[in-house]
């Protein structure tokens, strides 16, 4: 479903938030549990953000960012439209320095939107080489943290990336259960939670 830029564009997707016809990708989520992006902000920006980028990937309708200020704050929002006619939320988060100038025009110099391996899928930002403290692993329901993993990061929006080599030896070490530890994880039960 390719939407024509921008208005009816910008009124699909308000439509869609009005109808709560939306999906948070997991992405979304993690910003959320991270504390920071809230759904009122999300829900905000869907309703009467200004579309500023189009943001196209082989194969794939094209995804839109969208700005708003929702409590005099600035949010983005990346949203694209599914086969099924609802609208996939794919990322959220606060514009700010040093990839944004302002909430509307992103700093000199940024390659965001370049094709390189060095921008972020999610949000364009710059991508650098890091060895990530915790990296979280899920393997056939079970949840795994891993420390000290080489990893790329985001320096926008946070999103981690793992080589195939690097995949693969998580996956070899959880299945030998070469484990150095334990530590307590936080849980909410959604379908018991007030």
């Amino acid at each position: 479903m390719t939407l024509p830029l921008p208005d009816s564009a910008s009124a699909w997707i308000a439509a869609r938030a009005e109808a709560a016809r939306y999906v948070l990708s997991e992405h979304v989520i993690r910003s959320l549990m991270a504390g920071q992006i809230a759904v009122p902000q999300i829900e905000t920006a869907l309703r009467s953000g200004r579309i500023i980028e189009e943001h196209r990937h082989c194969g794939r309708d094209p995804a839109y960012l969208l700005c708003a200020i929702h409590d005099r704050k600035p949010v983005h929002v990346v949203a694209a439209p599914r086969a099924d006619d609802w609208l996939a939320v794919i990322h959220a988060y606060v514009p700010a320095p040093p990839f944004w100038r302002t909430a509307l025009h992103r700093s000199p110099g940024d390659p965001a939107m370049s094709d390189s391996t060095t921008t972020c899928y999610f949000c364009g930002g710059a991508i650098k080489q890091v060895t990530v403290g915790n990296f979280d692993y899920r393997l056939e329901g079970r949840l795994y943290v891993i420390k000290k993993v080489p990893a790329g990061l985001c320096e926008q929006c946070g999103e981690k990336y793992v080589d195939a080599d690097v995949g693969r030896r998580l996956n070899a070490l959880i299945a030998e259960q070469a484990f150095t530890g334990s530590e307590t994880v936080e849980v909410i039960d959604y379908a018991v939670a007030p």
